[in-house]
């Protein structure tokens, strides 16, 4: 009777335990669209033997089959390599939508851009030189040096909004990584409490590595399993989460871009730990690529500012020169005869200076307006492209008149290749648009070849250089003279390079920084491939494998069930069928 019994628990085990494995069958099964879900199986193995009496003493005879766990499919050294892999995918993703934008903004494809107002702006100047004299040429150059002031404008006002379009993505992206690690934190707690028996607690482990992942979009992070079963989260020096308290994030309190004053017209922001007042800097995820993102649009806007700034100075300057077509003059600090020109940019009676600030490493320009105090003389940024307006004189009833298309200087040869430019005036000009020929070199002949070769605007270029010591170290403003200058390097806001150069270098330099993060993102889409697929290898469902799990369990259920019911008719027959002994 003993040994019966033992027999009918040991198939009711073994029924149990394939039931228990046909569920996990079907649980795997009807989740295997679900996303995150990791194959789950049970951890079968067979209970302890006991000992039965026979004729020729004892023996150990098995009581089945005992089910210890039921664990989910999934490969730590996987999950790390994934959430390593998956912020610098996204990183590359998140800079190249920036540069699409900078693309779109600075497109020159149908002749609309910046590249082409300097082009028409310059070809009016040629224009000019000769037919000085016609009233149409000289409109046009307005009209054309209006219309490139207008284009960078519209460019640095779109850069503006594509800043502010990012801090705009940043601070939904700060309440979305918030949300995460509030909905991980309540994981740690679920697990905590359901595993303290020593069960696994499964799908809720899965939910929170999904979180994990989703959470390695955003930024980088550095993942520990505490004793119990919760999650510590670390990500740049900062702890996110650890176990069951986390910290909270959230958009520091906006403040404004300035350098010498409002510099980007824009304000910006930081990401803050709420419990410290620190300021958290991601490593990499989207939320550094918007960052970056935001630092090389004003690196952009910085770059129409340094055009800005070399019209406003040097090219201003160069206008100077020049004699209006009235010749309208004035007697300098030498007594002499030179011309009385407007400002082509900027408000009359100002003169603009270009200068270089060592310490930041950036050009601003100085403003010499006497109804201004210092403090707001100095301006860079886009407060150098919002001064980069058509002179208001060049409004007035003929006011193309004002137009400095002629020189006032003379070159005289003092030796065989050797000569000085003097002032040559009104009455003695050689012509009417030699000026204008004079202010369209500065266009496209590299300052290097002007100075060199000693042009009429050599003078102006010197006036409104800095001197880099061949050192690489020493600096001094513009306009400075030196008892060696053969030491001397001479660079502008644009460097060494004339107006067209420096444009297309900096477009150029967009289209290769574009390019390349376009390769490292397909780089890293390949890699994030890989990762995946090792993943899935592992703990994806396979509905081959899990089908043919089913039919073994299932048989295994039949079978435990059949010799169940042929031990209960052994049962029956010992009990009922014999006699009175038996009973």
């Amino acid at each position: 009777m003993r040994s019966t019994f033992a027999g009918l628990n040991t198939m009711v085990r073994g029924i149990m335990a394939n039931q228990m494995s046909l569920d996990t069958t079907g649980h795997n099964i009807t989740n295997a669209g679900t996303e995150g879900y990791s194959r789950q199986t049970v951890t079968l193995a067979t209970t302890y033997s006991e000992e039965r009496g026979s004729l020729h003493g004892t023996v150990r005879v098995g009581t089945g089959v005992d089910a210890l766990s039921v664990e989910r499919a999934r490969d730590v050294y996987a999950d790390i390599q994934y959430r390593n892999e998956n912020p610098t995918q996204q990183y590359y993703y998140t800079k190249s939508i920036n540069y699409d934008k900078l693309e779109t903004i600075f497109d020159d494809s149908k002749n609309l851009g910046v590249e082409e107002a300097i082009n028409k702006f310059y070809r009016s100047w040629v224009d000019l030189s000769t037919t000085a004299s016609t009233s149409s040429s000289r409109v046009n150059v307005i009209e054309q040096g209006r219309n490139l002031s207008d284009i960078i404008q519209t460019v640095t006002s779109e850069l503006q909004d594509q800043i502010r379009s990012e801090y705009d993505d940043i601070r939904s992206e700060v309440l979305q990584v918030d949300q995460l690690l509030e909905d991980i934190l309540q994981l740690n707690r679920e697990v905590l409490s359901q595993e303290v028996t020593g069960a696994s607690a499964n799908d809720l482990r899965d939910r929170r590595d999904l979180l994990v992942d989703k959470l390695s979009n955003y930024v980088n992070v550095n993942v520990t399993e505490l004793e119990g079963g919760a999650y510590q989260i670390n990500s740049g020096g900062v702890t996110l989460v650890n176990g069951v308290s986390r910290a909270h994030l959230a958009m520091g309190d906006g403040v404004s871009s300035s350098w010498y004053g409002v510099d980007y017209g824009v304000t910006d922001y930081n990401i803050k730990i709420v419990e410290s007042n620190i300021v958290y800097l991601p490593q990499n995820g989207s939320l550094k690529a918007r960052f970056d993102a935001i630092a090389e649009n004003k690196t952009y806007i910085d770059r129409m500012a340094d055009i800005a700034n070399f019209l406003l100075s040097t090219f201003n300057e160069q206008n100077k020169q020049g004699w209006d077509i009235d010749g309208h003059s004035k007697v300098n600090d030498d007594g002499d005869l030179v011309p009385d020109t407007i400002n082509f940019y900027g408000r009359e009676n100002v003169t603009y200076q270009y200068r270089y600030d060592v310490e930041n490493d950036k050009n601003y320009l100085y403003k010499n307006d006497t109804d201004l105090p210092e403090s707001e003389r100095l301006l860079s940024g886009v407060r150098i492209i919002a001064e980069l307006e058509v002179n208001s004189r060049f409004n007035e009833i003929e006011g193309d008149r004002y137009i400095a298309a002629a020189t006032s200087k003379q070159y005289v040869e003092t030796a065989p290749g050797v000569g000085t430019w003097e002032n040559l005036e009104w009455g003695d000009r050689t012509g009417d648009g030699t000026n204008a020929v004079y202010m369209s070199e500065l266009f496209n002949i590299p300052f290097d070849t002007i100075l060199s070769e000693n042009r009429a605007s050599a003078d102006v270029l010197r006036a409104n250089c800095i001197l880099r010591n061949l050192d690489g170290n020493t600096i001094n403003e513009a306009g400075t003279v030196v008892t060696d200058p053969a030491n001397y390097v001479y660079t502008t806001s644009l460097t060494k390079l004339s107006i067209n150069s420096f444009y297309q270098k900096s477009v150029s330099s967009l289209g290769l920084d574009a390019y390349s993060t376009d390769v490292n993102y397909e780089a890293m889409q390949a890699i994030m491939t890989q990762v995946t697929n090792w993943r899935d290898s592992t703990s994806g469902v396979d509905w081959n494998e899990e089908l043919t799990n089913m039919i073994k369990f299932q048989k295994g259920f039949a079978s435990c069930s059949r010799c169940l019911n042929a031990m209960d008719e052994c049962l029956d027959r010992l009990v009922n069928s014999t006699g009175v002994v038996g009973r």
